[in-house]
């Protein structure tokens, strides 16, 4: 079955790296939506509270997250969380949504994306789509993600893989 087919018929896997501000709203999203989601995060405490129903973001209440990571009963959709890079292999597509603080000279600081990418890299099959949500400037994701996901994997971004950018759009340090 094709990328466009299994998104179509909410059969896909979707995978969301970095359970923050950017990431855990968006895993909620597509878990409404009707995919199975499998959230990613380095910080075992996070996982720790999503998998016990709870929420660390103050916009999003504990209801919302144990409706979600309680999926798992034999509906047709779950959501998980976990610190598994290896689970990458599970998922159909994957939304990068991890952090990119400013540097003292105010350009992004890219060690969040180079750590995700190193990890993620030995796990990526043919026919996925991985998609920088992070904010950051343009050629990220030609002059840095991808290298480091072909050298990873053996693979070749757009001929085994897809790759996409899609900044994100939350902006929460602006109170306007």
């Amino acid at each position: 079955m094709s990328l466009v087919s299994s998104i179509d018929k909410r059969d896909a896997v979707v995978g969301i790296v970095g359970l923050g501000y950017v990431g855990l709203p968006l895993l909620l999203e597509f878990s409404k939506a009707g995919f199975s989601v499998i959230g990613f995060d380095t910080d075992p405490g996070k996982i720790d509270q999503l998998l016990s129903g709870e929420s660390y973001i103050r916009h999003i209440d504990a209801e919302a997250i144990s409706g979600v990571f309680a999926a798992a009963d034999g509906q047709s959709t779950f959501s998980t969380a976990t610190s598994d890079f290896t689970r990458i292999t599970d998922c159909d597509a994957v939304l990068i949504c991890v952090p990119t603080p400013l540097t003292r000279n105010r350009e992004p600081d890219l060690r969040y994306i180079e750590s995700t990418a190193t990890s993620m890299s030995p796990h990526l099959k043919a026919g996925q789509i991985i998609i920088l949500e992070s904010t950051t400037y343009p050629g990220t994701t030609e002059d840095v993600l991808i290298p480091l996901l072909n050298e990873g994997s053996g693979l070749t971004a757009g001929k085994d893989y897809y790759v996409a950018y899609s900044p994100e759009r939350e902006d929460p340090n602006n109170a306007d």
